[in-house]
């Protein structure tokens, strides 16, 4: 007597089933991709010439455009820095110069920007972005949070230090402005009245005056201080020159009108520092780091605009897309007038 078969589990899954199926699977889909290639293709052959109408007509179309139509237009970028420029602010001014730009006539544009007609109708629009993102700004922070609160001993302190000060990333405060014309020769006269515009600004324009008068004043204090400190060494150094000539024993204190000077040291010291503060005051009103121009705009002739070659292209594919879809349509059209 034949032993009878086991009945398989209802939740027992044959693998062999299983690879079968997905193996069905993509060979449909494979199937379906090679099928939908050999429509893209036939269907053009089945339909010469509306394709070809219709691509020889958006060649010509995209020359005509390109020929006639089109402006040419030409692009240029500066990177402006200052530490009281903001996203708010640079969005503000480039939105409304762009509005102005829209304009018909170029009049509030040259009124905004100081310049003449002529200059302001070759403007087309304007651009701003940060010349370092926001998400770099704050992974900077978090790394120099993260330095600080670390587990050190004192003797890595100053190395802890030199880190953060070499990961500041430079430039954090500046921004790149790009302007789009139709002449490459009207960028150089922009930045100057684009450069104007910014600092012109009455928020911008306080702060910088500010600073400048308190840069001014600490540099004239430094200077006031640092001849009495050369006073003050001419009389140290004549001090310990005559007790090197007497060879006096004792007290190596410096006797200065009743007084003791016991380490003359700082005296040197602090003279230097002074020295290297106004050093400083000079540099910084000199370059005007709080505002001012990294990079200017710079000519460039070859124009930023696709080229007639490529919008000719561009035309014939949209002609050759614009050719498939009016097929499917008719199609899709019979398909629908066979349902009843």
């Amino acid at each position: 007597m034949e032993n009878p078969q086991k009945p398989v589990a209802s939740d027992e899954i044959d693998v062999g089933v299983l690879f079968a199926k997905i193996g069905d699977f993509f060979k449909r889909i494979g199937f379906g991709i090679i099928r939908f290639l050999a429509v893209i293709r036939k269907t053009p052959i089945q339909n010469k010439t509306l394709f070809v109408f219709l691509i020889l007509f958006g060649g010509v179309v995209g020359f005509v455009y390109s020929a006639f139509l089109k402006k040419k237009f030409y692009e240029s970028t500066m990177i402006l820095s200052s530490e009281y420029l903001n996203m708010r602010i640079v969005d503000s001014s480039i939105d409304k110069l762009n509005l102005l730009a829209e304009e018909e006539s170029p009049i509030g544009l040259a009124h905004e920007l100081n310049i003449n007609d002529s200059l302001a109708k070759n403007i087309e629009k304007f651009e701003a972005r940060p010349f370092v993102s926001e998400t770099d700004l704050i992974e900077l922070e978090v790394l120099k949070e993260q330095l600080k609160n670390a587990q050190f001993d004192n003797k890595n302190d100053k190395v802890i230090e030199q880190v953060i000060q070499r990961i500041e990333i430079e430039n954090r405060h500046a921004f790149e402005f790009t302007v789009r014309t139709y002449n490459p020769t009207v960028v150089k006269p922009l930045q100057d009245a684009l450069v104007s515009y910014f600092k012109d600004n009455d928020y911008i324009r306080k702060r910088i005056e500010i600073n400048k008068t308190t840069l001014t004043e600490r540099k004239n204090k430094l200077e006031q201080e640092l001849p009495k400190l050369d006073s003050l060494k001419r009389v140290i150094y004549a001090n310990y020159k005559n007790m090197a000539e007497q060879s006096r024993q004792g007290s190596n204190n410096v006797i200065l009108s009743d007084k003791a000077v016991t380490n003359p040291i700082d005296i040197y010291n602090q003279d230097i520092a002074i020295y290297e503060q106004m050093l400083y005051a000079q540099k910084q009103l000199f370059l005007q780091p709080d505002f001012e121009v990294i990079d200017g705009f710079t000519e460039f002739n070859e124009p930023t605009s696709y080229s007639t070659p490529k919008i000719i292209l561009i035309a014939m594919g949209i002609g050759l897309v614009l050719s498939y879809l009016i097929v499917a349509f008719r199609n899709f059209d019979k398909y629908l007038a066979t349902i009843k």
